[in-house]
């Protein structure tokens, strides 16, 4: 599928017991499942013919972790609950992490999705409807850009940007990092309490929900890999620098667009600094773009 055309998937969104939706990943179930079919990395939905779904990975966003190896970061269930906010649902009466026992909720909505990333869950962006015929391949446009949750949550402040090489035409990344940049420099949402360019951490108790620095969730997600392998506490030998050194697949390459025209590809260790328990982060990873492992 060219750049910047998607495929029009309509159907539902739903939880279930066990179901665990945070602010950019929820199950979903198209009304034909088949429409995903040739679409590039084509991932066979979970479960048996007539209860198929996929877990959604929300395209460009990325929002603080709810339960990411059983550590939870700060904002993670506003975000959650902003999500459900956009989509109608009162957020109060969800007041659970993982859904429990007898739960069930669905509602329609419409993806535009134009493949799937390596664990098999589709890219999408989210829309409460869209007007053109289910299993249309259409352009995104700017315009209809500004109708799905991943430019609201992005404009909210309810989630970081997470970019990856090619994934997005040049007037969608760009309208998306626009308004990220007016969010940031009004503290919407998160990013009155993100401190991901310069922050403090010894143990997983400094990045919890309950009392810790709310940083960018691929740093999060990198810092409890790291503390674990660590043996819980960060030392000389063992911090998230000789974490990352060690395994090159966590070791995130990414692209740096820098001023005129100059294009840097880079790697996390290579912007990343850490002096004893502090870690300073030298870009803004809202504006670079990751590659895909």
């Amino acid at each position: 599928m060219s750049l910047g055309f998607y495929r029009v998937i309509k159907g539902r969104l739903l939880v279930k017991k066990r179901h665990s939706p945070d602010g950019d990943s929820m199950r979903f179930i198209a009304y034909n499942m088949s429409l995903f079919e040739g679409l590039p990395n084509y991932a066979e939905a979970i479960g048996d013919k007539d209860s198929a779904s996929y877990q959604l990975r929300f395209q460009a966003i990325d929002t603080p972790e709810l339960h990411y190896g059983g550590v939870a970061q700060p904002y993670g269930l506003k975000s959650r609950n902003a999500y459900l906010d956009w989509l109608g649902v009162n957020s109060h009466e969800w007041d659970w992490t993982v859904a429990p026992d007898g739960f069930e909720w669905e509602k329609e909505a419409a993806i535009l999705c134009d493949g799937f990333e390596n664990h098999g869950r589709p890219i999408a962006f989210v829309f409460h409807g869209i007007a053109e015929e289910d299993g249309a391949d259409i352009k995104l446009t700017k315009e209809l850009l500004l109708e799905s949750y991943n430019f609201y949550a992005v404009k909210s402040g309810t989630a970081y940007l997470g970019v990856y090489k090619g994934s997005l035409s040049f007037e969608i990344q760009a309208s998306l990092i626009a308004a990220y940049k007016k969010a940031k420099s009004e503290e919407e949402g998160l990013w009155a309490f993100d401190q991901t360019r310069k922050f403090k951490v010894n143990t997983l108790a400094d990045l919890s929900a309950e009392h810790g620095v709310l940083i960018y969730p691929k740093i999060f997600r990198r810092c409890v890999d790291a503390l674990r392998w660590a043996g819980g506490e960060f030392k000389p030998g063992h911090d998230l620098d000789d974490f990352l050194k060690g395994r090159p697949n966590e070791n995130d390459r990414l692209v740096v667009h820098a001023s005129y025209g100059n294009i840097v590809n880079t790697r996390l260790t290579e912007i990343l600094e850490q002096t004893n328990n502090q870690i300073r982060l030298q870009l803004d990873l809202n504006t670079v773009e990751f590659i895909t492992k």
